[in-house]
């Protein structure tokens, strides 16, 4: 005999199922599926966090796909670590969804730095090492 819980959130994935099956285009994949959904719930957690990123679509007041592109890399870095859905819920901050970006903007430019030190080190062939050119009429 299954839960009522059970039973309740067994008929909240089959609904989301199909939202997604009526769409036109592309349908996402089942852990697609998931951290999407997930995302949607950790955003619907936070309801001033919802209201800072509402956006008017005609009469209805929809939550921005910005705010769930980033509660999908915050679920997804926390999944990555290998927490379960409910822990992921439980333990979220809203602060954590808003920084998401900014972490990533930070990686990159430390990426880009590196990236730079390498080339600075070891130029390609087009580059060269003092930094001068060769004239077309020269013969080297």
């Amino acid at each position: 005999m299954t839960r009522a819980v059970e039973r309740q959130r067994s008929k909240e994935l089959d609904q989301e199922d199909d939202v997604w099956e009526h769409t036109e285009g592309e349908s996402p994949d089942g852990a697609t599926r998931q951290a999407l959904s997930l995302a949607h719930r950790a955003a619907e957690k936070f309801p001033d966090l919802t209201s800072r990123y509402r956006v008017f679509a005609g009469t209805a007041a929809v939550v921005s796909g910005a705010l769930i592109a980033l509660a999908s890399v915050a679920v997804a870095r926390r999944a990555k670590r290998g927490q379960k859905p409910e822990q992921i819920l439980e333990q979220i901050t809203s602060e954590e969804i808003e920084r998401a970006a900014d972490t990533s903007r930070r990686h990159n430019r430390a990426w880009r730095l590196v990236q730079r030190i390498a080339r600075r080190r070891y130029p390609s062939g087009d580059d060269k090492v003092d930094g001068s050119a060769d004239e077309p009429g020269d013969a080297s």
